[in-house]
């Protein structure tokens, strides 16, 4: 494990110390965070309370800040991490503006998504040329650590990665929310539609092997000819969802590619 500094103790930064500190890699990991109170998750020896010092015991440095922070934090970092490897996931901020920023050439762009949280993460992520074999495993082992990574081919495909699984939970929600409505407009009380609606969502850990079978097979194995499911599934294609469906997330991942280019113009 390469001496790493997670720079922002929020949400995504706090479940990746979390999940390293779960698996006993905490020994090489350090917090960062202006707010003293969010680095209570770690030990006194793991804090750091100045960005700007995170260089002088980190190797990586992991960007877990808001993209709108990113500047004023460098105002104060200056050149400090140049020698460094520097992870970010920061959304809509691509590498150039990190390399330009940071002065480090060995730059990784990631973007983990909510289920960190519980260690089911899915983290895309994209090398610089400069970054090395030894460093891309760290990528790895940092990121396994809160689930799943998927290494994609270019920067380019952060885009639609982003919108399906960055943006993905809310999708899984939005269909809690409305399985719950649902039931409660059919005469079910509302505790049992909460529990009926995510206990429902259990069935996608059927798909997580992948070995038995896909989505499409699963779907066609609980639509029994002339059964109820089918029934709900034709006016679900007659209502148009596929392409309701299809075209949310081409706009989620639009609005990905004008953030990156947004950030290009500052």
């Amino acid at each position: 494990m390469i001496p790493t500094a997670i720079i922002g103790a929020g949400n995504m930064g706090s479940a990746l110390y979390k999940g390293l500190a779960s698996q006993g890699k905490t020994d090489r990991i350090w917090l960062c965070d202006q707010h003293a109170e969010k680095l209570t998750i770690a030990s006194m020896d793991r804090r750091i309370n100045h960005p700007a010092d995170a260089g002088k015991v980190a190797e990586c440095i992991l960007l877990a800040v808001k993209p709108q922070s990113f500047s004023t934090l460098m105002t104060t970092v200056g050149n400090a991490w140049a020698g460094t490897l520097v992870i970010s996931i920061m959304a809509g901020v691509t590498m150039k503006t990190v390399v330009d920023a940071t002065g480090a050439s060995a730059v990784v762009r990631a973007m983990p998504n909510l289920g960190a949280r519980v260690g089911r993460s899915i983290t895309g992520w994209h090398p610089s040329p400069a970054v090395t074999p030894v460093q891309m495993e760290h990528v790895e082992e940092l990121f396994s650590s809160i689930g799943m990574t998927v290494r994609l081919a270019e920067e380019s495909q952060m885009d639609g990665f982003t919108a399906v699984a960055g943006s993905g939970p809310a999708y899984v929600f939005l269909l809690a929310e409305l399985l719950e409505n649902a039931a409660r407009e059919l005469g079910v009380d509302e505790a049992t539609s909460a529990r009926i609606a995510r206990d429902l969502l259990g069935a996608g850990s059927l798909l997580l092997d992948g070995k038995e079978r896909s989505a499409l097979e699963w779907q066609e194995a609980v639509a029994s000819k002339g059964g109820t499911t089918e029934a709900a599934l034709h006016v679900m294609q007659e209502k148009g969802l596929p392409a309701i469906f299809h075209d949310a997330i081409a706009a989620a991942a639009e609005r990905s590619r004008s953030l990156s280019r947004d950030d290009k113009s500052h």
